[in-house]
């Protein structure tokens, strides 16, 4: 699912800038929207569950997090991105650029719903 999200992010950059990089800017768009996706599900999770999070512990979290998604598509994707475009090349291409636009739009769509209307601000404690 990755690789095909992946490859459809490359096509729609392939085709909107010719002369940039397509296989890094997809693979950026892709853990950024990653990213997205996991923090409106923790922002969902820790609604849900009420428990507070420091902010130096949230941005820490964060920061390791998506470090970790990076080495992980850089592994899963990055590596064999020319296979994974040969391998899905072949394949039919049927609605294929409304979807990847629809999850992007969804991505940040659903991660703003969660930041404006399930995330609650806490002040410190410690403030003397």
């Amino acid at each position: 699912m990755i690789e095909k999200l992946y490859y459809q992010l490359y096509k729609v950059v392939k085709t909107t800038r010719k002369d940039d990089q397509p296989f890094f800017n997809a693979y950026i768009a892709l853990c950024f929207l990653e990213g997205l996706n996991l923090g409106s599900i923790f922002g969902m999770a820790n609604y849900f569950l009420k428990y507070r999070i420091p902010e130096n512990t949230s941005v820490k979290g964060s920061l390791i997090v998506f470090g970790i998604i990076i080495l992980y598509n850089y592994f899963g994707l990055w590596i064999k991105k020319e296979e994974i475009v040969s391998k899905y090349d072949r394949l039919p291409h049927n609605k294929s650029r409304v979807l990847i636009w629809a999850f992007i739009i969804l991505s940040f769509s659903i991660f703003f719903i969660v930041l404006n209307y399930l995330v609650e601000y806490h002040p410190s404690q410690n403030i003397r």
